[in-house]
Formats: C-alpha cells, structure tokens, sequence
C-alpha cells in the first residue's frame, strides 16, 4: 500500500471527475458517534486482495484491519472491492456484521458534510497521505478529440520510513 499520493492534473475531464476526499478521522467520528458496534468490528482484520501484487508462496491477501492506530496516529486501509475480492479468495464469507459495518462504512464516505470536493484544473496538484486521507472522483464525460481528453499523471509514494 503506498503511503502517499500524488495528483497532476494536465487536462480536466469536459464534464465531471470531481476529486473527492474524507478524512479517516471524520469516518472514525461518525461511527464512534453513531455506530460503535461497527466502529468496533472495521479494527477487526479483513482480508484485502493483494491484486496479483505477490511473490511465489505468499498469500495473494493481507489480512488487516481497516482501522488501527499506530504510533499514536490512526490509520486507514479501505477498498471494499479489495475486501470482497480477499474474502472470496480466502472463502471465507463476509460476516452479516462485517458486510453491515462495510455498507454503513460506504454510506458515511458519500456524506458531503464531512467530504472535500474539488475539480482539478489544469496545472493544479494534489498529494495527501493514503493511511489519512480517502479519496475517489466522481464519473465524467471526457471530449471526443484525444487532444483534449482528460489526462492526469499519478504516481504512489512508499515512504520506508513511515511507521
């Protein structure tokens, strides 16, 4: 998992692709205020599909929490593709309290009130800590013409001295 990543926007979609961040913390507030019981269950190990990313011999999944605290800061691993994907790898099922502890985990990572919303324009960079910060974008429309086409340079930065 990269620990940072970065964002260059060259070229924005024609419409759409709005970048979308969320704070872990504001994600871990919600649940603490409204849903301790899954809070409880999301520090709990899933298993995350590694995507083919594994030497010989290794498991294809990690088996980790979504949240931990390490070194007194709070850390965040979520894709819930990655999970169902590890899960069925594994054949282990989803439990139903895991499965509602991830459908209520979506449902707070739409909520406009705690997410920052920004449209990239040309030349505008965005870097932020992966363990910290959830991110998505919105869908878009993109131009016909290649030349004008959404183009944007990504790159994920592993720190090894992160702990």
């Amino acid at each position: 998992t990269p620990d940072y990543i970065a964002l260059l926007c060259i070229r924005p979609a024609k419409i759409g692709g709005t970048s979308k961040f969320l704070s872990a913390y504001s994600i871990h507030n919600k649940l603490f205020q409204n849903k301790k019981m899954f809070l409880e269950e999301l520090y709990h190990n899933f298993h995350f599909d590694k995507r083919g990313e594994f030497k010989e011999n290794e498991s294809p999944t990690v088996f980790e929490p979504i949240f931990k605290y390490q070194n007194g800061k709070l850390n965040l691993r979520y894709l819930r593709d990655y999970i169902s994907g590890g899960h069925k790898i594994q054949n282990l099922p989803l439990s139903k309290i895991q499965n509602d502890s991830l459908d209520y985990f979506d449902k707070i990572s739409i909520d406009d009130d705690i997410t920052v919303n920004y449209d990239l324009k040309s030349g505008d960079m965005v870097f932020f800590n992966n363990h910290r910060v959830l991110h998505g974008r919105t869908s878009f429309e993109d131009y016909e013409d290649k030349n004008l086409k959404r183009y944007m340079i990504r790159t994920w930065i592993k720190d090894n001295y992160i702990s």
